[in-house]
């Protein structure tokens, strides 16, 4: 197969986007920020998009190559083998086939030319999903289940202790990305006209500052690690073993952090979803497990930190003049910010909340 900088033909991201959801086993496709997910009964491909962030740049397909090889690579430490591997997405005589999986006639794999890379996974069970699981109006996981995802955690943050992150690294990044959430609440202030956003603007980053020594002293006494980076309830699975998948591959910065910071901002989006009785287990579960919780001004500020910062990713979403759905960014980013305010002890409220 030719890679397709040797080539002159090209595929319009959109036809790719609809040949993958046409394909007669997808059931469902998924969009976030940076790619497509199409699932089928068993199986899950992640085509990523040409895009450029401030820590990526996917826009050509060797970028987007070496990206999904690293998301593989990254996510075996947590998933094991639900991340199969990476396979081409192959123009041939007859039109676009997938690679690595038996699909395409022979001749096509052989002789047509590569145009992007796609991320193989095994589906996991969707009624495992802790986002499904840890709502209100469903049975919390087990005791059990919570102790056995922290044991899981516990023994992936023992091995990266062993491996010492750049020191203050962890620190500038969350210095740099409130200051890039303070810009992007000023300019969206618009779409929130019932927030009072100074608490969870200036007043976050002087609480973040005035935390630089704790933070230090937690990165020397080893609790600041090179973890998963986004650890949300969408990205966990209750199986036996438990599975965490979706590890940020971009920069190693978005995933140098605290331990407690990691399950803390799980903890949070469960307590949002209406479950506060797992988010103290979970805590609590980490702490027993060995790991020393922070002071609880630290650990406040990681709180209000990791809501604020998903506040800015959903307004993000109206700079995109393609954007489909601008209603539903300014309510989520509401629910994160007023969820900072309440959970964080900011000293500060919605107005007409």
């Amino acid at each position: 197969m030719r890679q397709l900088d040797d080539c002159p033909k090209d595929v319009a991201f959109g036809d790719k986007v609809a040949f993958l959801a046409a394909m007669q086993k997808v059931v469902q496709v998924i969009e976030t920020h940076m790619a497509f997910v199409f699932l089928t009964a068993d199986r899950a491909f992640k085509l990523k998009k040409p895009v450029e962030f401030g820590y990526f740049d996917h826009r050509t397909m060797p970028a987007r190559a070496i990206a999904c090889a690293e998301e593989v690579r990254l996510n075996r430490a947590l998933a094991g083998d639900v991340y199969l591997g990476v396979i081409p997405l192959v123009l041939g005589k007859s039109g676009l086939v997938i690679g690595g999986n038996g699909a395409g006639t022979l001749e096509d794999l052989l002789t047509g030319q590569v145009v992007d890379w796609l991320v193989l996974m095994r589906r996991l069970p969707a009624d495992r999903m802790l986002d499904v699981l840890g709502t209100a109006n469903k049975a919390a996981p087990s005791p059990a289940e919570v102790s056995a995802l922290i044991a899981h955690l516990a023994r992936f943050y023992r091995l990266q202790q062993a491996k010492p992150v750049p020191a203050g690294m962890y620190l500038a990044h969350l210095q740099r990305e409130q200051a890039v959430n303070c810009d992007v609440l000023a300019r969206m202030v618009r779409f929130l006209p019932d927030i009072a956003l100074e608490p969870v603007t200036t007043g976050l980053m002087a609480r973040i500052a005035g935390s630089a020594s704790a933070i230090a002293a937690r990165e020397s006494a080893g609790w600041v690690v090179e973890g998963h980076g986004d650890l949300r309830p969408e990205h966990v699975c209750l199986t036996t073993p438990p599975v965490v998948f979706d590890r940020v591959e971009s920069a190693l910065e978005l995933r140098v952090i605290d331990v407690f910071d990691e399950v803390g901002y799980l903890a949070a989006e469960c307590s949002l979803c209406g479950r506060p009785d797992l988010a103290e287990a979970l805590m609590r579960e980490l702490a027993a497990a060995g790991f020393a919780p922070p002071p609880p001004h630290l650990q406040s500020t990681y709180v209000a930190f990791r809501l604020v910062t998903r506040a800015r990713l959903a307004l993000d979403h109206l700079r995109d003049p393609a954007c489909a759905t601008p209603e539903k960014w300014p309510v989520r980013a509401r629910h994160y910010l007023n969820g900072a305010m309440r959970l964080s002890g900011l000293g500060a409220s919605p107005r007409n909340a």
